[in-house]
């Protein structure tokens, strides 16, 4: 008895032409322009709903090298706080170079923020990690306050001594090349304290400014 022969189906992908290529590439480039069209009303529609403070700045003022380093800051926090709960204080920017955490650790940095120089100014109640570069014409500080401390330095996010808030996270910013540690008054050194858009402390600052009822003439 003899089996009939298999036979197997064959599908052929035609390769796009020069033509729906060029017409996929527009759609894209249409699809980016909507969308930054879109976030530019939203930021028109909310920009009078915001209040800065005479020492804030959106971090929006970033290039992209420092909201690079900027993140970075940001996603070290976790680590430096698990650190001090295991040894019992803030850790040294040795440390944070040594558990292999950017930016302190620069090597896993880009080329372009490798030469930042960073130093840790302990103030008991809260930490400054600033970071300074010779050739860079921004210096950061990370500063870690423990809101339930007895004194800590003002502003800052959050309330004192909030049940469910142990750690207030701001990260401040000089508009100048290797600028030496101001000490705990930030503000009054001139230093600006980056907000991001969305944070509802300026949403709050806003409020608080319209409820000012106006000035009697």
């Amino acid at each position: 008895m003899s089996s009939a022969p298999s036979s197997s189906l064959t599908s052929v992908v035609k390769p796009y032409t020069a033509r729906t290529e060029s017409l996929l590439v527009l759609a894209a480039c249409l699809l980016v322009i909507v969308l930054m069209g879109l976030r530019f009303f939203w930021l028109q529609q909310h920009a009078d709903k915001i209040q800065l403070q005479p020492y804030q700045t959106l971090d929006t003022i970033l290039t992209l090298p420092q909201r690079t380093l900027y993140r970075n800051l940001y996603a070290s926090v976790d680590d430096i706080i698990e650190l001090r709960n295991q040894g019992g204080w803030w850790p040294e920017t040795s440390l944070l170079k040594q558990e292999i955490i950017p930016p302190f650790a620069t090597r896993l940095l880009p080329a372009a923020l490798q030469n930042y120089i960073w130093a840790g100014y302990d103030g008991g109640s809260w930490i400054d990690y600033l970071g300074s570069h010779p050739d860079q014409d921004v210096t950061f500080i990370l500063r870690l306050i423990d809101l339930h401390a007895g004194y800590h330095p003002h502003p800052h996010p959050g309330v004192d001594y909030d049940p469910n808030v142990l750690i207030a996270v701001q990260i401040w910013y000089f508009p100048a090349a290797a600028r030496p540690y101001p000490g705990e008054r930030l503000p009054e050194a001139g230093w600006y304290w980056l907000m991001q858009e969305n944070d509802p402390l300026l949403r709050q600052q806003h409020s608080a400014t319209q409820s000012v009822p106006p000035a009697r003439k």
